[in-house]
């Protein structure tokens, strides 16, 4: 009888934790890109170049998307969890099909196609920063609940500092209320992995409301 020796598979390739630093850097970062969020600031990007505010808000716009392709292009390995196939791609259809309506609801300054772009960018923006990467760079280190209580602190962090007049602790109300909105977006991703579901409920409150 002869025995055919078999090879063992190899071991499972596993990362090292990401260090403390990079963790403090992504955040650092976060904050700096926050701010250029379309429209957030009074005094943001686009007023360097024009002081119409139509103008302004397309140019924040234009910037804003032109970095998250740069950071998709760079991010292809936590693209594939948070963009996965998903049921949750189904509810896409609530946002497009508002988005139809919005012409004829609409009731700001803004054009309407202005409005539809920049809510869009922005929608994409905010989640793919805060609950899309940064969350991805703490899931390396920390486990589920410190992913989520600290991507919803410095989500907060971001519309105090950059927000004060709304947000900032003083505020008691709107604070706590969007704190809450950190631990509920976050609690989303987290549980059904992909940003489907915080894209499409988000773009979905903008255009219900329009005016």
């Amino acid at each position: 009888m002869t025995w055919t020796q078999t090879t063992p598979p190899p071991p499972p390739i596993t990362r090292a934790p990401l260090p403390w630093r990079v963790l403090f850097l992504a955040s650092a970062v976060w904050l700096g890109l926050w701010s250029l969020t379309p429209g957030l600031l009074a005094n943001g990007a686009g007023k360097i170049f024009t002081s119409d505010p139509d103008l302004s808000i397309l140019i924040e716009t234009v910037l804003a998307l032109l970095i998250v392709l740069v950071l998709l292009l760079t991010h292809r390995r936590y693209n594939r969890i948070l963009f996965a196939r998903s049921w949750s791609r189904w509810l896409y259809l609530v946002p497009l099909v508002l988005a139809v309506t919005v012409p004829f609801r609409y009731a700001l300054e803004a054009p309407v196609a202005l409005y539809m772009a920049w809510m869009t960018v922005s929608v994409f923006w905010q989640n793919y920063l805060t609950f899309g990467l940064l969350q991805s760079y703490l899931g390396e280190r920390l486990p589920a609940w410190g992913v989520l209580t600290a991507s919803a602190v410095i989500f907060w962090l971001g519309h105090a500092v950059f927000l004060p007049q709304s947000f900032s602790p003083v505020h008691l109300i709107p604070s706590l209320s969007i704190l809450a909105l950190g631990f509920v977006l976050g609690s989303l991703r987290l549980s059904v992995k992909t940003l489907h579901m915080n894209l499409a409920l988000h773009l979905t409150f903008y255009f219900v409301f329009v005016g």
